[in-house]
């Protein structure tokens, strides 16, 4: 109210004093001024001025330098009365003190004394000029050059034509064409940032492309133009230089493009001359940022982002504040996004360490004053870059992660013929990729039926239940893939478990997906099982395809040196472990006691029934000696004749009824086989420790008591005394 109030007082002083001059000086055309005065500040331009100024350089031949000014004035704050908008009090004095100053020198230059002598017309020009400039200087922020031609135009009007009818739509035309080029400007300025806008949101979609292919681990690929464009405005830099840094922020690994993709994804550190290779890149980005003619410096910033404030960096080794500003922005800000954010060699760190790595190196590897700058501001840097939008770019880490998890596996199912470090890598390789509660290898197998499939691997829920599960050929949803050698995405849970023999409601299945593994005579299937969340989709069907015949080769090869080892270490004829696995045993626990067996009468058996049923008397011999052995105990053939059995939980004072059952099972076997008592055996007997300690000093005190019992002529041992060397 005040404000009003204050307003219509002044405007009543500016018309009172108006109408004085009016009264003092009648041959002027005071109300015809006023009213061109009142049109000329009505009419508006665009970037908020209006078209006052032709009032001023049309009153110049006529009215004096105060009547102007109090005609202008009076005009200015009239129309502030009657408009809606409320004036702001500050831009409304504003704008009365820079009309006032162009009324003022305008009036100055064309009355001077020493310009009397010129005509009139170039008077009129060059007031119309300095009203130009003084309105500039006043505001400053105006950088509208394109509108002087106007100004000689008021000038051209006001020789032309006098106060007449024809000075207000003389007025208005002038402002309609600065209205229409205004427009025909505003939309040439709109399309140019349109244009600059489409152009650098096409750089920021190409370089974060570029990042999202090269670093596919976590991290924000936002942070560094973030955080390098708040730092800028921080440190007062200029809005070029901001422009700058706002391109170089996205573009400034670029030349990784030149650096072998092998390299810039290897999982460990870098060898010298790998390091040699990365370091072009800062080379080969500027070089191709120089090509892109940026109205602003971007080239030197991505050139120089690795050189380090003590001139050890590359690729020119500058020092100090040689180096760009923007460029030492981007050190420190990238240093610091690469330490927070996990990378192919290593894990992430967390801001705290790396804010105190920045420190430690700053005045050696970067400016001071930035890292002070970072410390002081990140938090709410991250803020902006957590709440800043999404870039799209999820279908690239998905695909680069997904390149990035296979080759690992790649690698380690290749790396091992153990199948169980093979199965260890493959669970989380695949929970990366394709959530699941359970997995199961199932391969083929021999059972008494003929084949089944059986779980070789399984992981995830139900573990006990799945382990002991068996499912014929082309049963459930598992068989049928590996009897067809197809995908199934989301097959029947329940038949999967019903085939296998399990009620449906003990296991909660609800999707089952399944790729078929097939190599190397093998066959079975690489299943997923979910009980919960979403369906399996045909996209992860083409993801567990793709590792399926990595698996496949690593499973095939992987029985095959399970089963080369279990051959090596087993004697073929009696299926028992033969000499060397004895050896392992006995060297990878401390027994109790170990006992030698040697048959007495087995060369009469060969000689009397041949050699064949010398070997059918072996194999059943070796079958007798398992099944009477207990849970830990161990029964190996050293070769020939000779049994091995490693005891344990038994001392002295047993081993005598041990070895008499042993006994009668010799004799037992001797007659189902040969159908006569032609068969029996010597035993010997060491203890760990009293007898040895070592597999050989155990084993040659067990035979020297059977050799021993053997010389005293007797068909068994009654009685097992402790050896010589005994303690």
């Amino acid at each position: 109210m005040l404000y009003k109030v204050g307003l219509a007082i002044g405007v009543i002083l500016i018309l009172t004093g108006t109408a004085w001059i009016s009264t003092t000086a009648s041959t002027n055309p005071h109300l015809a001024y006023t009213f061109i005065a009142l049109m000329a500040f009505g009419l508006d331009l665009a970037d908020g001025s209006t078209m006052g100024f032709v009032f001023m350089i049309l009153a110049l031949p006529r009215i004096g330098w105060g009547e102007a000014l109090l005609m202008a004035s009076s005009a200015q704050m009239i129309i502030a009365v009657v408009r809606r908008e409320r004036p702001d009090p500050k831009a409304l004095l504003e704008s009365l003190m820079a009309n006032g100053a162009a009324v003022l020198t305008t009036q100055l230059v064309y009355h001077a004394p020493n310009l009397r002598r010129i005509e009139q017309p170039i008077r009129l020009m060059l007031a119309s000029g300095v009203c130009f400039v003084t309105l500039r200087i006043v505001d400053a922020k105006k950088r509208d050059l394109w509108s002087f031609a106007y100004y000689p135009v008021a000038g051209a009007i006001a020789v032309l034509f006098p106060v007449s009818a024809a000075l207000p739509p003389m007025v208005y035309l002038t402002w309609r064409s600065c209205r229409l080029y205004e427009r025909r400007l505003k939309k040439q300025r709109e399309q140019s940032r349109l244009v600059a806008a489409l152009h650098l949101r096409t750089i920021e979609a190409l370089a974060q492309a570029i990042e999202a292919r090269d670093q596919p681990a976590s991290r924000n690929p936002r942070r560094v133009q973030i955080y390098s464009i708040e730092m800028a405005k921080a440190m007062n830099l200029a809005e070029l230089e901001i422009e700058a840094l706002r391109a170089a922020s996205l573009l400034y690994d670029i030349g990784e493009m030149a650096v072998p993709e092998n390299i810039i994804l290897k999982p460990g550190p870098l060898t010298p001359d790998e390091y040699e290779k990365v370091k072009i890149h800062p080379i080969v980005g500027a070089e191709i940022l120089d090509r892109v003619r940026f109205p602003y410096p971007v080239a030197p910033l991505v050139l120089a982002h690795h050189e380090r404030w003590d001139g050890a960096g590359y690729p020119h080794g500058l020092r100090g504040e040689s180096i760009p500003i923007g460029a030492r922005i981007l050190a420190v800000v990238d240093a610091f996004d690469a330490m927070i954010s996990a990378r192919h060699h290593r894990s992430a760190v967390s801001v705290e360490e790396a804010l105190a790595r920045i420190r430690a190196e700053s005045g050696c590897a970067y400016d001071p004053r930035v890292a002070a700058m970072l410390a002081k501001h990140h938090k709410a840097w991250e803020r902006i870059t957590v709440a800043a939008p999404a870039r799209g770019f999820d279908s690239i880490l998905s695909a680069q992660r997904e390149v990035q998890v296979v080759l690992e596996l790649a690698q380690r199912l290749g790396s091992s013929l153990e199948l169980s470090e093979t199965f260890a890598a493959l669970k989380p390789a695949l929970q990366a990729l394709i959530p699941f509660e359970t997995l199961a290898v199932w391969v083929e197998r021999e059972n008494a039926l003929g084949t089944a499939l059986g779980t070789e691997y399984v992981a995830g829920d139900h573990l006990a239940l799945w382990s002991a599960l068996e499912l014929p050929i082309g049963g459930g949803v598992s068989g049928k893939v590996a009897a067809k050698g197809q995908p199934v995405v989301n097959g029947d849970a329940a038949q999967e478990l019903a085939d296998a023999g399990v009620e449906g409601n003990r296991v909660p299945l609800r999707f089952v997906l399944g790729v078929p593994l097939e190599s190397g005579g093998i066959r079975g299937a690489l299943t997923l099982y979910r009980a919960r969340g979403k369906k399996f989709t045909p996209e992860d069907a083409r993801v567990l395809s793709m590792v399926a015949p990595q698996l496949s080769v690593a499973v095939a090869n992987g029985l095959r040196f399970r089963l080369t080892a279990t051959q090596a270490a087993t004697d073929p004829l009696t299926g028992l472990p033969n000499a060397g696995a004895l050896y392992s045993r006995l060297e990878s626990g401390s027994p109790s006691a170990v006992v030698i067996c040697d048959l007495d009468g087995f060369k009469q058996v060969n000689d009397a029934h041949g050699h064949l049923i010398g070997n059918r008397l072996l194999e059943a011999l070796g079958a007798a000696f398992r099944r009477s052995c207990r849970d830990g105990d161990f029964v190996a053939r050293m070769g020939g004749d000779e049994f091995v059995m490693v005891l344990e939980g038994i001392g002295p004072d047993e081993i005598g009824a041990r070895i008499g059952h042993f006994r009668d099972l010799v004799r037992a076997v001797g007659r189902d086989v040969c159908g006569a008592d032609i068969l029996d055996a010597s035993f010997g007997a060491a203890f760990w420790p009293e007898d040895g300690t070592t597999p050989n000093e155990l084993l040659a005190n067990a035979d020297r008591q059977m050799y021993r019992r053997k010389a005293e002529t007797k068909a068994g041992v009654r009685k097992i005394e402790r050896s010589a060397g005994a303690s």
